[in-house]
Parts: C-alpha cells; sequence; structure tokens
C-alpha cells in the first residue's frame, strides 16, 4: 500500500539495544529460516539494487535484524521490534540493498535475504559519514538525486533511512524503505526530500549502466 502524504517520525529506531535475552519463537524461526550466506561482487548497479529491494516490500521489520523469508507477509507479526523477528531495521535494509562489506571497505558484497546480517552502520553513521565511508552525503534536489540514493535523518532518541524507488515532484518521492514494526517494509509516497530535518545520501561506487561502447551523455 502506497501512503499519501503522511509525515512519518516515529519509524527506524536507531538506538542501540544490550543484552537482548534470545526468546524461544526468536531462536526457532531464525533456526528455520536465516540459514543463507553472500558472495563477493565485482559490480553493483542501482538497477541491481533496485530488484534486490522489491521483493522485501510487505515482508517484516526487526530492529537490528536482516533476515527475509521473501514470502508476501511478515512472518513474525507479533514480536516486539527488538525480538528477533523476521524482516531488518532500515538502516539494515539499506546495508544489504546496497551491497555493502561488512568490514566498511570499498566495493560490493551481495547478502542473501535470508542471511541475517545488520551491517556495521545505524541512522547515526549514515547521517554524519566519515570520509572513508562507503556513503556520502548529497544535495537533495531532482538534480542531484537519482533512484536508489537515500534521505536520513536523526533526533535524540530515534532515526531512520529510506531509498529512493523512484524520484516524484513537489518534494515527494515514492520511498522503499524497513518504516516500523507496525507496517514492516513498505513503499511510501512522502515528502522526505521537501522536509527540513532531513539529509540526502549516496552510495560511494554505483558501477555504471554502461562501461564500454556507450552512447553519448
Amino acid at each position: 500500500m502506497v501512503m499519501k502524504g503522511h509525515r512519518v517520525l516515529l519509524t527506524c529506531l536507531a538506538v542501540v539495544f544490550t543484552g537482548l535475552g534470545a526468546q524461544p519463537a526468536q531462536a526457532s524461526w531464525e533456526s528455520d529460516n536465516c540459514f543463507a550466506g553472500s558472495k563477493a561482487m565485482s559490480s553493483w548497479k542501482r538497477s541491481q539494487a533496485y530488484s534486490y529491494a522489491q521483493p522485501a516490500v510487505h515482508e517484516g521489520y526487526s530492529l537490528y535484524g536482516g533476515c527475509y523469508k521473501l514470502n508476501d507477509r511478515d512472518d513474525t507479526p507479533t514480536l516486539p521490534a527488538d525480538g528477533g523477528g523476521e524482516g531488518a531495521d532500515c538502516s539494515g535494509f539499506v546495508f544489504k540493498t546496497w551491497a555493502l562489506k561488512a568490514d566498511g571497505s570499498p566495493g560490493y558484497r551481495y547478502w542473501d535475504h535470508e542471511k541475517d546480517i545488520h551491517g556495521p552502520y545505524d541512522t547515526w553513521q549514515y547521517v554524519a559519514p566519515d570520509s572513508d565511508d562507503p556513503f556520502k552525503v548529497i544535495a537533495k534536489t531532482y538534480s542531484s538525486t537519482q533512484w536508489m540514493d537515500a534521505f536520513v535523518w536523526r533526533f535524540p532518541e530515534y532515526g531512520h533511512i529510506g531509498m529512493i524507488q523512484a524520484e516524484g515532484s513537489g518534494g515527494f518521492d515514492y520511498i522503499i524503505h524497513a518504516r516500523n514494526n507496525t507496517v514492516g517494509t513498505v513503499i511510501d509516497w512522502i515528502d522526505y526530500r521537501s522536509a527540513s530535518y532531513t539529509k540526502g545520501l549516496a552510495r560511494k561506487g554505483w558501477t555504471p549502466v554502461c562501461t564500454t561502447n556507450c552512447p553519448p551523455q
């Protein structure tokens, strides 16, 4: 479902939780479903990121999680956000979709949807990247962003990051994101671009769509 014109603040929490106790339901669901792996990639295009992200829509949300079953529903709807259920959180979803590497080095790594990994970045890192991080802040104008770039923000208690699924108009765009534990991973028509509290963010090192014998730009 596309939510039109609704500005949402309480979305993907960015609080670091420690000492989370494993629950029987969590252990059972993870052992049954989070069994996949990853592989190094020599390239990663925006089109690949787009195709990777789409199957996660309608799946669940899990704070600091990263494992999707991809059956078009949330398999653990009764677990709390930090209960270890199905899905990624907002920052983990971007990490996997952008094919970032867990050690923070340049390059590309494909993470299976069923692989339970969040990556080393939460919204604090995305909103204020270091110079050697594999992403950077960019202007929020339509001429500066492209599809699969992102908008990010943080407040003292929480933050959020969502990727541009398709650019819109008037400060609105279609945003694909792991939004929260209520609605899961969704696409929203929303005004993150024009909101005063957001920043634009782009992955460094996208592989160009065309590398040889390219038509004039």
